[in-house]
Formats: structure tokens, C-alpha cells, sequence
């Protein structure tokens, strides 16, 4: 596997799981909150700023035939000094935090993937890895969240070789070097490990076998969440919360972390004009990105062209 791919790896690895939720008809009808026009591209506007910023709602990592840049992008990817995205996406290229990542995403002490679910649910798990050549015993003691991308996206050793998967957060990397503009993130890699180990080994692996079952039964899941990305409908990508096992931790996985970029964002585009790209699920709803710097003051509206 060449140095690429192993980047694109542990970038799904770390920042994959969440684009692994399913949208439930439950949490739209029960919504009291107002939906946000279909735009993963957002404008954000202020008296106090000597520039305007701009908000992209990504998906992690997607099929290169599905990849498309929304009208209006490349006037705020050229308006902007600065990109950021959730981590800081150097980090992914520097091989001592690579080093330094891979024990973090291991599970304590013996503790492996065999010790949390039934020889039946093994030997389904074996099966789903066979599939897409990858050997599981490598595996086996990585933190079942970490795995859960595995279960939705259909990545194998010859997609990854074939360049059919690609990534808007390396993509968008590249071109920001290209450009020598600044590259930040909102919170570090070992925030982002840190919120996946409060969720118990057990309760990860549970919602890890219920991704592949899912899978099996129904392929086109992720077909379906990447056709609700292309029509930008960033309502039902937050209302990506699959089953009580997910939404119990949306709190944890997206709205603490919504109001804990508030402040950073906040800071940041009083310095310079930014481009910030996030997971789309991050964007919409009451506590959603977009509403919480309308709540800060900031007009923030969709782009069309």
C-alpha cells in the first residue's frame, strides 16, 4: 500500500464514523427546528469582519465518479488565506503523527474484537473483510469504531489502488499547497481519538456489527447517503443518526463539538478569511454549525453561484 493510501486510511479511520449513520424518519417529524435550504456551500458575513468566510459541508471519502465541486466553490476556495478543516489535514502527511496515532486507535491491554461479540457475529465480521481483501486478524485489537467505516464503504485493497475512492479533505489539501495558503484545524487528532474511548468497547462493537449487518442485508445504504449528499440536503445528513445505539452519543459525536468550534471559528476569521470544511452532518439543525454562528451574530447564507 503505497504512502497515499495509507494517509486516506487513517484519515477514514479517525474521522470516518460519523458519515456511517442513518437517516430516521422518527428525529425528522419529531424536529421543531426550521430546515436549512439544500447548500453544502455557506456564506458567512459580518460588520466586524474586513472579509467574508465560507462554510463546505464534506463527506469523508466517496466514489471519484461522485465527487463534484458545488457552483460558487472556487470564488470562496480563491477568497480564502486559510483552509480548515476539522484537524488540521498535515497532520495526516507527518509520519511521527501517524507513529503516534496507531497505538491510540488499539484497544488496552489483550482486549481484541473476538472478546466483545459472538463467534457467530466473528465469523460474519471474517467473512465481510474477507470480501474486500483485507486480512481482519491486522485488525483485530483496532478499537471497533475505527473499523466501522469498513462496514459501509465498499473499500478493498484494488479501489484504493485504482484511485476509485477519493477524499474532499485531501483533495482540498493539495490545492491549498498548491496555492501556499494556510492549513489549520478546529481540534487535534487526540480530541478526536479522545471521543470515540468514551464510548465503552462493548457498545463500539455492537454498533459496529449492526453497520455490516445493515450492509449485508442492504448494500445500498451508502448509495443512498451519498445521493442525499449530491442533492445537499444537509437536513437529513444531520438527522444521520442511525438506531438508539448512535443517537444516544450524538451529544458526544457532533453537538459538543459544533459549540466547541464556535469560538475557534470565531477567532479565526477575525485574523483572515477562511474556508472551513466540515463533515456535512455538522452543518444543519438546532445545535448545527450554521445555526450556532447565526446564534453568535454571523449572517451565514447559502450560495448559489
Amino acid at each position: 500500500m503505497n504512502l497515499k493510501n495509507y494517509n486516506l486510511l487513517i484519515l477514514i479511520f479517525i474521522t470516518g464514523f460519523i458519515i456511517s449513520c442513518k437517516t430516521t424518519k422518527t428525529e425528522i417529524a419529531n424536529s421543531q427546528f426550521k430546515p436549512l435550504e439544500n447548500s453544502l456551500l455557506w456564506k458567512i458575513e459580518s460588520d466586524s469582519l474586513s472579509s467574508s468566510s465560507y462554510l463546505f459541508g464534506t463527506i469523508h471519502i466517496l466514489k471519484k465518479s461522485d465527487y463534484f465541486i458545488p457552483k460558487g466553490f472556487q470564488k470562496a476556495f480563491d477568497n480564502a488565506e486559510n483552509l480548515t478543516f476539522e484537524i488540521d489535514m498535515k497532520e495526516i502527511n507527518n509520519p511521527a503523527t501517524i507513529m503516534g496515532i496507531l497505538p491510540k486507535i488499539m484497544m488496552k491491554g489483550d482486549t481484541s474484537i473476538r472478546d466483545l461479540i459472538s463467534d457467530e457475529d466473528f465469523k460474519l465480521l471474517q467473512q465481510h473483510f474477507k470480501k474486500k481483501g483485507i486480512p481482519l486478524f491486522l485488525f483485530e485489537k483496532v478499537k471497533p469504531m475505527f473499523l466501522s467505516m469498513f462496514a459501509e464503504v465498499d473499500l478493498d485493497q484494488n479501489s484504493l489502488d485504482n484511485g476509485e475512492y477519493i477524499s474532499y479533505e485531501m483533495e482540498m489539501m493539495k490545492k491549498a499547497e498548491e496555492k501556499n495558503k494556510t492549513i489549520s484545524g478546529l481540534e487535534t487528532i487526540d480530541y478526536q481519538i479522545s471521543i470515540f474511548d468514551s464510548i465503552p468497547y462493548f457498545e463500539q462493537a455492537k454498533m459496529l456489527m449492526d453497520g455490516i449487518k445493515t450492509v449485508e442485508s442492504d448494500a445500498s445504504q451508502l448509495d443512498q447517503l451519498v445521493k442525499i449528499y449530491k442533492q445537499q440536503d444537509i437536513n437529513a445528513m444531520q438527522q444521520s443518526i442511525k438506531s438508539d445505539d448512535i443517537s444516544k452519543y450524538e451529544k458526544l459525536l457532533l453537538q459538543n463539538r459544533n459549540k466547541n468550534w464556535i469560538p475557534v471559528m470565531d477567532s479565526m476569521m477575525k485574523k483572515q478569511p477562511v474556508l472551513f470544511l466540515v463533515g456535512a452532518g455538522h452543518l444543519g439543525g438546532k445545535d448545527g454549525v450554521i445555526n450556532l454562528l447565526r446564534k453568535k451574530g454571523y449572517r451565514v447564507s447559502a450560495v448559489r453561484e
